[in-house]
């Protein structure tokens, strides 16, 4: 813990992340607010769920894009204002219509389309802030605190929408988005993302084997853990609050995991034995049917999370150019959100063939594969950006560049 102390005696680095963090919360809230919403406005899930299928589509296609523009240093600002107007406005309209079908789903493309993109944007400026060492611990700290948001996202959203209104989530979200755009550009002013030429970056983002490395490992592994949502749901459905519970201990798993092992310089077998373990737990979730080895093995699936996903944003925030720092980690973003759907569509297949034990099956395969890509990737040459491991180093925190 005092690696992480250490970091918020850094100028501006606790503004600048709790900033950042508040301002992304309605991710955590926005599919099942529009979900729950939608479906108590037309009575059909099937209308709720394709605008929640919008939203995600919007968001994953255009993140690259905006964060390209957002990493254009003096576009930065006027790129995320607008982004948050549009996504404020866009959330505001969807809870307050009343029209069905297509509309609907447009609006749901438009809020996934214009969700500002601030997640890339402070992972460029990371190395900005601090050197080598604190990065590291920084985007492990990031990582980490992101796991908040998916539990109190949903639970947030649930509870606003029982107790008091549907809307009310995605007014709240609304509100969020804009103040905590806000908060954060006031917090970063002067540091802006160093932009490059105004072509061919796509090209240079994926010539780099630890942006590809990211993206396949990343894909996969929020592949598995949605995967593993819809087998706990279906075991443990039941008793939604026993379900509610053994999600939120995975992601307690990867909040322990990320601050005890995510600053460490985890190398090439740290991040597979990390992944490793991922696929361990999902595995010994579903070889068990006894709720307290279920609830263990949840808690073992979330422990290599949050330290694999900041180990391997940390090698891409190494390897890239800072020029095309924020559309590779727009990439990352949009791999993560295919990787959600992929994982919780084939898992809802998978359950209705073979029941959960289909899903948690989609949910470890995921993970092998998540596993394997670094040692596949590392086979065909060599991955820039990746440090050789000390798993006992303590980073020590300086001050920013």
């Amino acid at each position: 813990m005092r690696t992480y102390r250490a970091l918020f005696r850094v100028p501006r680095v606790l503004n600048i992340t709790a900033a950042q963090l508040f301002a992304r919360l309605p991710l955590g809230i926005l599919s099942l607010a529009v979900l729950v919403h939608v479906e108590h406005h037309t009575g059909s899930y099937a209308q709720a769920g394709a605008v929640v299928a919008c939203l995600t589509v919007g968001e994953a296609v255009a993140m690259p894009a905006t964060s390209k523009l957002a990493g254009r240093g003096g576009r930065t600002a006027p790129t995320l204002v607008i982004c948050a107007v549009v996504n404020g406005l866009s959330m505001l309209a969807l809870a307050v219509t009343t029209a069905s079908g297509l509309p609907l789903m447009a609006l749901g493309l438009l809020v996934g389309a214009s969700v500002p993109s601030l997640m890339p944007v402070v992972r460029a400026l990371y190395p900005q802030m601090l050197p080598r060492d604190g990065v590291r611990a920084l985007f492990a700290l990031d990582t980490t605190a992101q796991e908040v948001i998916w539990v109190v996202g949903p639970v947030a959203a649930m509870a606003l929408s029982t107790l008091l209104s549907t809307a009310l989530p995605l007014i709240v979200s609304s509100v969020i988005t804009l103040a905590g755009t806000a908060w954060f550009l006031v917090s970063a002013r002067g540091l802006r993302p160093r932009g490059g030429p105004r072509t061919g970056t796509g090209r240079r983002v994926f010539a780099r084997r630890s942006v590809l490395l990211a993206m396949v490992a990343g894909c996969a592994l929020v592949g598995s853990f949605t995967a593993l949502e819809v087998g706990v749901v279906a075991e443990l459905g039941r008793d939604g609050m026993t379900a509610g519970v053994a999600i939120a201990l995975a992601s307690v798993g990867s909040v322990v995991g990320g601050l005890t092992w995510g600053h460490r310089r985890l190398g090439l077998r740290g991040i597979v034995a990390a992944l490793t373990v991922v696929a361990v737990g999902t595995a010994l979730f579903g070889a068990t049917h006894v709720l307290a080895l279920q609830f263990c093995a949840l808690f073992v699936s979330g422990l290599g999370f949050a330290p694999a996903m900041s180990a391997l944003y940390f090698t891409v925030s190494q390897d890239i150019d800072e020029s095309v720092a924020t559309e590779a980690f727009g990439w990352l973003h949009s791999a993560a959100l295919v990787g959600g759907a992929l994982g919780t569509a084939t898992a809802g297949m998978a359950t209705d063939a073979y029941g959960a034990s289909g899903a948690v099956a989609v949910g470890t395969l995921f993970a092998v594969v998540a596993a394997m890509s670094p040692l596949a990737a590392r086979a065909t040459g060599r991955i820039g950006g990746l440090v050789d491991a000390e798993p006992l180093a303590r980073p020590a925190v300086g001050s920013p560049r």
